[in-house]
């Protein structure tokens, strides 16, 4: 018989005050503690717990989607989350909050809380962030693609993620459809587009080129297993005050290729830009800023070896570009992915709030026309790109830059 139930504020109380520890780190009496329900993705139930020593949050998986009941959701996706977090929390430490517990009856994450911490599309929609947090995302990349990529790990540890996440199929179909799929045919989960993007999504939906494009980026997220992604690495699951920059919502956890974390990070940034003209070079700075730290610690943790890869090479020139060539390979990778999410956060579901940026209907509509335009050449241009300065040229053109029209 199943004891999973959903919490509310008295549930969770309750609930906690039979946890011993975590009680005692809570500190004072359960009818003291400080329970607020802050949940605003789709997917789950969230809680801070304050108590008198310290604070929790607590996160709870539903069995549907937020914003639409009839749209079930596996509950087993906490679990997942739980095992992204111990397999990268040693390579993480101080990157991700930390993990107390996890229920298996109740698909319940206790961990963590981070505050004053803001979520980082909201400090950036508020431009209350400090320049240079991308440092931090590159550095958790790369960090993360170090403790559990093929290259630098026995081939039995990463055969054994394999194992740990392969059954994570239910949101790596959410990630196959909405992002490599759906925006680019008639499907009932993308919104209704206005009307002046009709002609530019019907272009979309009938552009042969693009779609082979894309089969060829659907083709290596499914069959090119580098490392441990996170799946979902946007800048909704990242929060930061300060400097003090964190990684949240692992949820979507897989093996797969390393670019399509990067891809969907600075494809995020991009939008931001588009929605924000003004921006453009801040948010170019970003994204410079990422890939420099991702790439330099990446060609650092990969060259001391560790892995079965580039086991015959016994000098630091041939392991040099093995690296090289790695990091181009991934350049690519970033742009194609980028590109996809760029499209996908414009006219499929779940759409991002950067657009509220936008002063009227008018300049909405040139951002995200703007936003398809610069997706779509991503995608078109992934396989040659040459150099980082080429892909941030694309992610982040000038305004008076012109892009191939969609019309």
């Amino acid at each position: 018989m199943s004891l999973y139930r959903t919490f509310d504020s008295a549930d969770l109380r309750i609930w906690l005050s039979t946890q011993i520890t975590l009680s005692a780190q809570l500190g004072g009496k359960p009818e003291e503690w400080s329970i607020k329900e802050v949940s605003d993705g789709n997917l789950n139930s969230v809680f801070l717990v304050h108590g008198s020593e310290s604070s929790l949050c607590c996160k709870q998986a539903l069995p549907h989607v937020r914003v639409a009941p009839d749209w079930p959701m596996p509950l087993e996706r906490a679990l997942y989350e739980a095992r992204y977090m111990r397999a990268t929390e040693a390579a993480v430490t101080g990157l991700a909050p930390k993990l107390f517990h996890y229920d298996a009856d109740l698909f319940l994450l206790v961990m963590e809380c981070l505050s004053p911490h803001t979520v980082l599309r909201s400090a950036l929609i508020a431009d209350q962030v400090t320049p240079g947090f991308s440092e931090t995302i590159g550095q958790y990349v790369a960090q993360t693609v170090h403790t559990t990529g093929w290259t630098t790990r026995p081939f039995e540890e990463g055969s054994r993620l394999l194992a740990d996440f392969a059954g994570n199929t239910a949101l790596t179909r959410i990630t196959v459809d909405l992002i490599l799929n759906d925006p680019y045919r008639v499907c009932t989960r993308n919104p209704e587009p206005e009307p002046a993007l009709l002609s530019a999504v019907e272009a979309l939906r009938t552009d042969r080129p693009l779609h082979a494009a894309i089969s060829r980026l659907q083709n290596i997220f499914l069959t090119c297993r580098q490392a441990l992604l996170h799946g979902d690495l946007h800048t909704g699951s990242i929060m930061l005050h300060e400097r003090d920059v964190r990684v949240i919502d692992g949820e979507f956890a897989t093996m797969g290729p390393i670019g399509f974390d990067c891809g969907l990070y600075l494809g995020n940034l991009a939008l931001h830009a588009c929605a924000a003209p003004q921006k453009i070079p801040a948010m170019e700075h970003e994204i410079r800023v990422f890939w420099t730290a991702f790439a330099e610690q990446f060609q650092t943790l990969v060259s001391q070896g560790g892995g079965d890869v580039g086991d015959l090479l016994e000098d630091d020139a041939a392991r040099l570009t093995m690296v090289q060539n790695m990091l181009l390979g991934i350049l690519r990778d970033t742009a194609g992915f980028a590109g996809l999410e760029i499209i996908r956060r414009t006219i499929g579901f779940a759409q991002v709030a950067d657009y509220s940026l936008c002063p009227d209907d008018a300049a909405r509509t040139t951002a995200r026309k703007r936003a398809l335009e610069i997706g779509r050449t991503l995608i078109m241009s992934a396989e040659v790109i040459e150099s980082p300065d080429a892909l941030f040229a694309l992610l982040c053109p000038s305004p008076a830059t012109s892009a191939p029209s969609l019309t």
